[in-house]
């Protein structure tokens, strides 16, 4: 017969479990002081970066130019004997503090494009205000009524509620009847009549 062979376990020793017990828990009570601290902390570091990148950031420069510049600007209507006309430039800028008005360089107007002699006006310079609907060319301005009639000025006036043109600035005309010269005019009719005054000269052509 063989003697069974017993093993006896070591004691517990209680004393030392409870003190690594409440070593633990002084460890995660001063976890849990700590933690919101840290977060705090993160947080506070956080703030000063994102304050301090913007501080540092370029500013964009502020423009006190209340000028709104356009290219290729068009407007269109109808005269009131129901031809329509528009209004084409190179580039067109409206000022804010008068946005009615726009300034046109190189402006062109077609009256009446739908029918078989449309009238062309154009020019250096103009002003176009929406609200009067009155169209001012200024420098170098061409005039062709479509009936081989051509007329050169210095400032003409359009109406385009009308079609109504006036000048005060001279104006030479040239056409298939003779060439007139004159201080000032006045188209009438939808081009079919124009008023000259002041010094005028006219030259006829023999038939």
């Amino acid at each position: 017969m063989t003697a069974a062979t017993h093993h006896v376990s070591a004691p517990v020793d209680r004393d030392a479990v409870f003190a690594r017990w409440e070593r633990r828990l002084v460890l995660i009570r001063a976890l849990r002081r700590a933690l919101p601290a840290v977060m705090a902390l993160i947080a506070l570091a956080l703030v000063g970066l994102v304050t301090l990148s913007a501080l540092q950031a370029p500013r964009p420069v502020k423009s006190d130019d209340p000028i709104i510049r356009m290219v290729g600007a068009r407007f269109q209507g109808r005269v009131e004997d129901g031809r329509s006309f528009l209004i084409g430039a190179r580039e067109a800028a409206r000022d804010e503090r008068e946005p009615h008005r726009v300034s046109l360089t190189e402006p062109i107007m077609v009256v009446g494009a739908e029918t078989a002699t449309p009238r062309r006006l154009m020019a250096k310079t103009g002003v176009y205000d929406e609200r009067t609907q009155l169209l001012r060319l200024t420098g170098d301005v061409r005039i062709d009524d479509g009936l081989g009639n051509r007329v050169a000025t210095n400032d003409t006036t359009i109406d385009t509620r009308t079609g109504l043109a006036v000048g005060q600035k001279g104006i030479v005309g040239d056409g298939p009847v003779g060439q007139v010269s004159a201080d000032s005019y006045t188209v009438k009719d939808k081009g079919d009549r124009i008023e000259f005054r002041g010094r005028v000269r006219t030259r006829v052509n023999p038939e």
